[in-house]
């Protein structure tokens, strides 16, 4: 099948993208005039309606990632192509990411790096004092395969209570996981000292944490999102850091991406932003361009595919 790659992926990747399909890369000249795609890898690129209305043969979109929000989905789906993603093969990765902006925002490791390049006067500053995690309660919302790693390492290595809310597992899933299960994220706000987010972004979870929200935690409480920009309202963030209604915040995904340079948020002390970076591991790069090439695979000789984003197969 003719493939293109519209993103970077690992030299490793393409090189068993090569073996296995014709492949235009993202380098191409040729990447301009799309016409030809029967399948497309993509990681950040928008494919819109216009996009795919310039692929008649396109058959496969193959997004080397999880979240799809990029992609009209539903369009494609009228179109009669399949569209896929990689669940599984970035997990480790995001969720070892989330751990670090945790403990980042409890020692204040990134401020007191930067305390240090602009100069201290002596050790252990009190504004630089941080706080423990272990044996603290966390929060999570939503536990797909991120989230429940997260919640399984924070309890093993931190000793750390786990509740958690995800109304499309449920209960019973949860428990069997070794988490406590709410069916109000309000307890996930007013109980617990960090709180992870780990949920995609759709009409449902858009703006879902505002002012009201982060009123309803602890001061202690860190707020971490490595999901999707949107979920928590910026400005909402950046007045409740300012005015330490909460003890420190990490985002791994901003609303506006990249993110500007002049962000209110990095104005905050109590801070840590990183550049939807959960992923970008040479560990999960490979693993996610693998996967991506194998669906194609299957689709060019006629087999299911593993994933299907959209609707059910």
């Amino acid at each position: 099948m003719k493939t293109y790659i519209l993103d970077p992926i690992s030299e490793e990747a393409l090189a068993y993208a090569r073996k296995q399909l014709e492949i235009v890369t993202w380098n191409d000249p040729a990447i301009q005039v799309v016409s030809e795609a029967e399948a497309i890898i993509v990681r950040t690129y928008t494919i819109d309606k216009k996009m795919i209305d310039q692929m008649p043969k396109l058959r496969i979109i193959a997004k080397h990632g999880v979240g799809t929000d990029n992609i009209d989905i539903s369009y494609a789906v009228s179109k009669g192509i399949i569209v896929t993603n990689t669940p599984k093969a970035n997990s480790n990765s995001v969720a070892e990411l989330i751990i670090g902006l945790i403990l980042d925002c409890a020692h204040k490791i990134t401020a007191s790096h930067c305390a240090c390049m602009q100069g201290l006067k002596k050790n252990q500053p009190m504004f630089l004092s941080g706080q423990e995690i272990s044996g603290k309660r966390a929060g999570l919302i939503g536990i797909g395969h991120i989230g429940a790693i997260v919640g399984r390492r924070l309890q093993a290595g931190f000793d750390m209570q786990v509740l958690a809310y995800d109304p499309f597992l449920g209960k019973v899933a949860t428990e069997a996981m070794g988490f406590a299960y709410t069916e109000e994220i309000e307890d996930i706000y007013r109980t617990c000292d960090v709180i992870s987010i780990s949920v995609p972004l759709n009409d449902q979870t858009r703006d879902m944490i505002q002012e009201a929200q982060l009123r309803m935690c602890k001061r202690e409480a860190i707020l971490v999102n490595a999901s999707r920009g949107g979920i928590i309202n910026e400005a909402a963030l950046c007045r409740a850091l300012s005015e330490h209604v909460i003890y420190g915040a990490a985002i791994d995904a901003f609303a506006a991406e990249p993110v500007p340079q002049d962000h209110e948020l990095f104005r905050q002390f109590n801070f840590v932003g990183t550049p939807h970076n959960g992923a970008n591991t040479r560990d999960a790069l490979i693993q996610m361009g693998m996967a991506v090439v194998d669906e194609i695979v299957r689709v060019q000789k006629g087999r299911p595919t593993l994933t299907h984003v959209g609707y059910s197969i």
